[in-house]
């Protein structure tokens, strides 16, 4: 699975059959992708080519095999994404601090927005492999979480069936 960051806040998400485009904005380069997800309402898809759908909204989906559900966390969307066994979720920090845990579930690979300060015992209750953060508190969110010497990059790549057995946390600046 390769993150990619494309501007401030626009994230693409390849695994292997799929490509995702998350909260698109005017000022990124077009590229295409096969679904849209966005996490508030004020995305742009004119900026996504060839794409699908657009998901904006709760319920379940499907895209080129890929599993995708949208739960609704005061009048934002959080994304949980399922392939090949492997879970991961894709979020705004504002939003995680709406809704508890319980309905969360256990992800592998938790991917933040940083909008605001996020939860230490929100993320941790996720028992990810992987953290991804990006956004306007990255970097202090990773500092939080106990890794200040977090890597930043602007694209990561990983193995979906060899995750690392100890928590990372990665920043996408």
């Amino acid at each position: 699975m390769d993150i990619q960051i494309l501007g401030e806040r626009t994230l693409k998400i390849k695994s292997k059959k799929t490509t995702l485009a998350i909260d698109p904005v005017v000022s990124i380069q077009k590229f295409d992708a096969d679904a849209i997800l966005l996490t508030s309402k004020d995305g742009d898809a004119n900026r996504i080519t060839n794409y699908r759908v657009v998901i904006t909204e709760p319920g379940e989906y499907e895209v080129s095999g890929l599993k995708i559900v949208g739960i609704k966390s005061d009048g934002d969307s959080i994304f949980s994404l399922i392939s090949e066994n492997v879970r991961a979720l894709v979020a705004k920090a504002s939003s995680l601090k709406q809704i508890s845990t319980e309905k969360i579930g256990d992800y592998q690979i938790v991917v933040v927005n940083a909008d605001t300060e996020v939860s230490e015992s929100a993320i941790t209750a996720m028992e990810p492999s992987i953290v991804v953060l990006y956004g306007l508190k990255a970097k202090e969110t990773a500092k939080a979480l106990g890794k200040e010497d977090a890597a930043i990059s602007t694209k990561i790549s990983f193995a979906e069936d060899k995750l690392p057995e100890e928590t990372e946390v990665l920043v996408l600046a």
